[in-house]
């Protein structure tokens, strides 16, 4: 085994069958007819994710020790989970809430993975892991190639043309590395669990409000740039405030094409007053 990972390292090759997938489309929620509504899990090469595994350790190891990754990020992180991400939030929180400051939460829920691998790409090389493993991590995502299984039933062969196979090793990784800095310009707090996003900070007056509207607009301009829109009509794309003397202002999210607007209706804006 060591042999045969040690030669496609050596020769940035891989196998074309540790290329290819078979795909199970997973049901999320909602009208079964809608291919949306499914999830596209790829079943990969048990021996390619054997070498994907040494791979991710590598470059996590590099990542951590070299302090790369934004701390807002705790999804699949050592020493952090959903629970540490929680507690952050509830901790600053509830540290506004006992000083008497309200406080506004936005929650961002991205519509798709991300395509442009590319970009993932040029950030592995500008942080120096160079040379054979990125060769080889560009190999294994070009010219791949799936195919759709139900109930035994098999489609033909398609090219892959972008994206990252959903339920590869590697995957979660790149997808880090991808929204890493969404983070930058944002003034107020922001917490990820992989791509579950909520930006935060006191609204005591206009100028707060004002403040985390500006925060609001930066990862909604990100995503436009980097195509990932975000979900603002699913039910986890929100804002919550928080405090019996919040304001209860609304935030609005626009695109080049349309504007939508976070009201106050039930089902996109709770409120919580403070005890």
């Amino acid at each position: 085994m060591f042999i045969i990972f040690r030669k496609s390292l050596d020769e940035d090759s891989v196998p074309d069958d540790w290329k290819s997938a078979n795909i199970s489309p997973i049901f999320k929620k909602g009208n079964r007819n809608i291919a949306d509504n499914y999830r596209p899990v790829s079943f990969t090469s048990l021996i390619c994710k054997m070498f994907e595994s040494i791979i991710r350790d590598a470059i996590v190891r590099h990542l951590e020790d070299n302090s790369l990754l934004r701390d807002s990020q705790h999804g699949f992180r050592k020493g952090r989970l959903c629970l540490t991400n929680l507690l952050t939030f509830m901790d600053k929180v509830t540290g506004y809430l006992d000083s008497g400051v309200p406080v506004d939460t936005v929650f961002l829920d991205f519509a798709k993975a991300f395509d442009n691998w590319y970009r993932t790409v040029g950030w592995l090389s500008n942080w120096n892991p160079r040379g054979k493993l990125l060769q080889w991590i560009v190999a294994w995502l070009s010219n791949r190639k799936q195919r759709v299984c139900i109930n035994g039933t098999k489609s033909s062969w398609q090219l892959v043309l972008s994206g990252v196979p959903q339920g590869s090793v590697l995957g979660p990784l790149l997808f880090f590395i991808y929204i890493n800095d969404l983070d930058d310009g944002i003034v107020n707090s922001i917490l990820k669990f992989a791509d579950d996003t909520k930006i935060f900070g006191a609204v005591s007056d206009l100028a707060q409000h004002h403040q985390l509207q500006d925060d609001l607009n930066t990862p909604l301009q990100w995503s436009q740039d980097w195509q990932m829109l975000c979900h603002v009509d699913r039910p986890k794309c929100k804002v919550m405030h928080f405090g019996h003397n919040n304001l209860k202002l609304d935030y609005t999210y626009w695109t080049t094409r349309l504007c939508r607007r976070y009201t106050r209706r039930r089902n996109w804006v709770l409120s919580f007053p403070t005890t």
